[in-house]
């Protein structure tokens, strides 16, 4: 584990130490729980859900992102910023085939939730969920 508290570096490709996922670049144990960075190279997003006890933020990197929260919608390009506050129901999808996004919660966990419900069968995800204050809203 790496001590918030003495700061740390990460080179290209290289991910928190002790992790097993060289996307994540901050984490609840790298930041004595303040929060979560992950660099995602996806061709999809996330189902409509809500947030009981983060807030999450998208940088994108490369390529568009489509973004709903609330009523509002948006398409994200390189560079752009995206702020979606806890409690709000939001969504988000690549446009196109690829798009490389920081995804920033604060404070930090969505590292263990993601772990954890990718390795969940479809009946265990939402009490995987659940478990983390995340609500899917299909």
């Amino acid at each position: 584990m790496v001590a918030a508290s003495r700061g740390y570096v990460l080179g290209p490709g290289e991910g928190v130490p002790g992790g097993d996922d060289t996307g994540v670049k901050a984490s609840r144990a790298s930041t004595e729980g303040s929060l979560t960075v992950i660099e995602s190279d996806t061709d999809g997003g996330a189902p409509r859900h809500v947030h009981s006890r983060e807030d999450e933020c998208f940088y994108v990197l490369e390529g568009v992102i489509s973004v709903e929260c609330g009523d509002a919608r948006w398409e994200v390009g390189a560079a752009g910023f995206v702020f979606l506050p806890r409690g709000v129901p939001h969504t988000w999808d690549v446009v196109g085939e690829r798009a490389r996004v920081l995804i920033i919660t604060a404070p930090a966990g969505l590292e263990e939730f993601l772990r954890e419900f990718h390795a969940a069968d479809g009946a265990e995800r939402a009490e995987v969920a659940r478990r983390h204050g995340i609500e899917f809203l299909f």
